[in-house]
């Protein structure tokens, strides 16, 4: 999120699509779910869905082939109505529950089950598993998790905000947006990004992979502002196979840095959030081999109401790896507010990011004047001198 600081309203004009997963495409190199287990019936409406993402299976339906897709999709529940639909999400919501009665319409695909009714659904919850395929090359160190979000486009045009963190012992890695250093120091691992969808492969984005050990990919693409690389959840696929899948088994490979937070408003595929965005892409992806999802976080420090701007960052990360089933890197994330503030909210959340085993590595945003640096960029902020220690 690249110098947004606004909270943003998408107006986009894209047509929103629901995924296809094939069911021979059910085993993915992301998540198999080892079973599922049935609840029992419960109540629907179209006007407050209990599983509000839909999923389409080729051929007729059956139970089991909705759940396959959904294990495909990373969904904890599943379930099917009017015989025919499938549906699924991560919880069952909008005050819908168990039903005496009405899961009476056969499946379509094999009528001896039922497959829900109407406004009814026969519902099944994941009973968990594990990726069938280990990440491509080992975890980053767990002592090395803190990075930097810097940038060339300032008053020197190169990396001299980043290297004003060098030497600072949590500070190991970092990117600014692209696949070129722009001078990093050396003490701080680079990892270059495929910030948007290419005409055609560049052979710089393929020379900074060969000395890479991560590759971070699209940038924002589930957002529609100027500065996201705003694609549809297939058009996102669809780049990830031609750009980034032929480097699988060389470098670990990072999926699409997605703003997790965006769970209540449009995303760049139309009337849908950028969680369920991120679900369509993984559905349409689901050959491609990722060791770890990208999740951005903006939110106030200090959020109305009294609530913690702390423990709404760490309900989105805890629901970004329980959904997704992969090791989190954070490569964005900022509360809005002053300097202080910041440095009050770094205080409470740094700990815990370094105690989460699953989360791998994450970036404050960023280093740039009136940030992590102070407003005339020649020093450490509050807020920085807080990151870094």
């Amino acid at each position: 999120m690249l110098f947004f600081q606004a909270i943003f309203v998408v107006t986009s004009a894209l047509t929103a699509t629901c995924m296809t997963i094939n069911s021979q495409d059910v085993q993915t190199d992301i998540e198999k779910r080892q079973s599922w287990k049935s609840i029992g019936c419960y109540t629907d409406n179209v006007s407050g869905r209990g599983l509000t993402t839909p999923i389409s299976v080729s051929g007729a339906i059956t139970n089991e082939g909705c759940q396959a897709s959904f294990s495909a999709a990373g969904f904890s529940y599943a379930g099917t109505e009017y015989g025919g639909e499938c549906w699924c999400g991560n919880s069952i919501i909008n005050g819908n529950g168990p039903a005496a009665d009405g899961c009476n319409m056969a499946c379509k695909g094999n009528n001896a089950e039922m497959c829900g009714g109407p406004n009814r659904l026969t519902t099944f919850q994941s009973g968990g598993g594990s990726s069938t395929t280990p990440p491509s090359n080992p975890n980053p160190s767990k002592s090395g998790k803190r990075g930097i979000t810097y940038d060339s486009n300032n008053v020197h045009g190169d990396s001299t905000y980043g290297n004003m963190l060098k030497g600072y012992s949590k500070i190991t890695w970092g990117y600014d947006w692209g696949f070129k250093s722009n001078g990093l120091d050396s003490s701080i691992e680079f990892v270059p990004m495929l910030w948007g969808l290419p005409k055609i492969m560049d052979s710089n984005w393929v020379s900074a992979v060969q000395t890479a050990k991560s590759i971070l990919g699209f940038n924002e693409p589930d957002l529609t502002y100027e500065q996201s690389s705003n694609m549809l959840p297939e058009a996102a696929a669809a780049g990830y196979k031609s750009y980034i899948e032929q480097f699988k088994g060389q470098v670990r490979i990072g999926g699409p840095g997605v703003l997790w937070n965006n769970w209540n408003s449009w995303s760049s595929g139309g009337s849908y959030s950028s969680r369920t965005w991120t679900q369509y892409f993984l559905g349409n992806c689901s050959t491609c081999a990722i060791d770890f999802a990208a999740i951005h976080y903006y939110q106030d420090c200090e959020p109305s109401r009294g609530q913690s701007g702390s423990d709404w960052i760490i309900s989105n990360v805890t629901h970004a790896h329980e959904t997704l089933k992969l090791p989190i890197w954070i490569t964005e994330f900022q509360c809005y507010g002053s300097d202080a503030q910041q440095a009050a909210f770094l205080r409470k959340v740094l700990p815990w990011l370094d105690t989460q085993d699953y989360v791998e590595r994450y970036s404050y945003f960023g280093v740039f004047p009136g940030f992590l640096l102070d407003v005339a960029g020649t020093k450490l902020s509050e807020a920085g001198m807080v990151y870094v220690s």
